[in-house]
């Protein structure tokens, strides 16, 4: 450890350490020892130009404390630069160096810091690529304006290794300092917000997979249907099997109450973590986020305002070529590409093999719930179906109808609605 105090207070610790260290080794044989105690020397200078203090050094690793977190990323910024102008003896000797940095509330304690904010800062850097410069969403929020030109790309939210949760990860860069890196080296886990399922999902098996079909040929998609037909159930279910295929996430927008451009751009920025900029459009930023994102959006009630969800829409498409939108509405969006495709109500026709249609399927399931659990009798089934042709198939009504059998017998019911139906009938003549 250098002889000098180690700051306390809102500490920025700072890891390094070479990517493919083994590989060099093997490489340089005899002369990978140099190279090492050149690369220690750069870094540790680099700190010190910076008023930070090297803790410690290990191996081809490194441990470092600022007292500023402004000044710990330029020290990041000008350790990169002066390995990459370093003389090595072979231009595949320079190591590649990765730097993460954290910044927190820490003490030290003889010479040492036992805090969770050195384990973070630790995984950050275990995060970044050889040449790159990573640092948290803690790190970003503490250096304030940051000097010499650099500035940060934000990579979104990564989960780190042995910590709950999701950490918002940002590469440092400059005008001529922009290398585009591999996703960050966390753990895979793909971020969601798709609502919960409040009850059992029945039926729409061949719906499920005409969507899945579409979104990989169509950048755009829209289930378009009557209100209560299922649209947005159908959407989040299909999006929630398809986590896994997009790294970025998939993400759910309510859009019934935006009536604006600018609120469709800062609900999306506040749904997908992106912080709105000084002195820049939201849309600007947005546009920057996206331009690298593979991800879905999962848009719902697209047809509350379709002047303002259009546009909205067909600026994301063009941000960012590996976006995805899955929308849902009772009329297409109305944007170049898109694939509109109109949902039918639920199946009245028996299964194969002679089961209960969709529409029966989804109305025993829920007249069960409703009676607390007591499943239907067969002997109802007919009058379920019989319910269910007089609405249509509408999951909604379908829903609605299964409520009132907690007092009804089905039989009741379904008597009831053609009453109602003769009754409309004579007035319509």
């Amino acid at each position: 450890m250098d002889s000098y105090v180690l700051p306390s207070g809102l500490v920025t610790f700072a890891f390094t350490d070479v990517a493919g260290s083994t590989r060099l080794a093997q490489l340089l044989g005899a002369g990978y020892r140099p190279v090492l105690h050149r690369q220690r020397r750069v870094l540790r200078q680099a700190v010190h130009d910076h008023g930070g203090v090297v803790v410690d050094t290990w191996g081809d690793s490194s441990f470092a404390a600022f007292p500023a977190a402004g000044a710990a990323l330029a020290a990041g910024r000008a350790a990169q630069q002066a390995l990459a102008a370093a003389p090595w003896p072979v231009a595949a000797a320079r190591p590649r160096v990765r730097i993460g940095l954290h910044s927190g509330h820490a003490t030290p304690r003889l010479g040492e810091y036992a805090s969770p904010e050195v384990h973070r800062a630790a995984r950050v850097a275990a995060a970044a690529h050889g040449g790159q410069v990573l640092c948290s969403a803690g790190t970003a929020a503490a250096a304030g304006p940051l000097p010499d030109g650099l500035s940060l790309w934000d990579l979104g939210l990564h989960r780190l290794r042995g910590f709950d949760g999701r950490e918002r990860l940002f590469q440092l860069v400059a005008p001529d300092w922009q290398e585009r890196f591999p996703r960050p080296r966390t753990q895979p886990a793909q971020p969601h917000n798709l609502p919960a399922e409040l009850t059992r999902f029945s039926g729409r098996v061949s719906e499920q997979d005409r969507l899945v079909a579409l979104l990989s040929g169509y950048r755009l998609v829209t289930v378009v249907g009557a209100g209560g037909v299922g649209k947005t159930r159908l959407a989040v279910r299909v999006a929630g099997g398809l986590v896994d295929a997009y790294p970025d996430g998939v993400w759910y927008l309510d859009l019934a109450t935006v009536a604006d451009p600018d609120g469709v751009a800062l609900t999306l920025a506040a749904t997908l973590g992106v912080v709105p900029e000084p002195g820049r459009s939201v849309w600007r930023t947005l546009a920057d986020f996206l331009a690298t994102r593979a991800l879905l959006l999962v848009l719902d009630s697209c047809d509350a305002h379709p002047g303002v969800v259009a546009p909205a829409v067909s600026r994301v498409l063009a941000a960012g070529p590996a976006v995805r939108v899955l929308a849902a509405g009772r009329a297409p969006v109305g944007v170049p590409g898109e694939a509109a495709w109109p949902l039918p109500p639920l199946s009245l026709d028996p299964a194969p093999g002679g089961g209960p249609s969709e529409a029966v399927a989804l109305f025993a399931d829920r007249v069960a719930a409703a009676r607390g659990g007591s499943p239907v009798a067969a002997a109802e089934l007919p009058e379920l179906a019989r319910i269910a042709a007089r609405l249509g198939g509408s999951p909604l009504a379908i829903e609605r109808a299964a409520g009132q059998l907690r007092v009804l017998s089905a039989g009741q019911l379904a008597a009831r609605l053609d009453g109602a139906s003769r009754a409309l009938a004579a007035v319509a003549r």
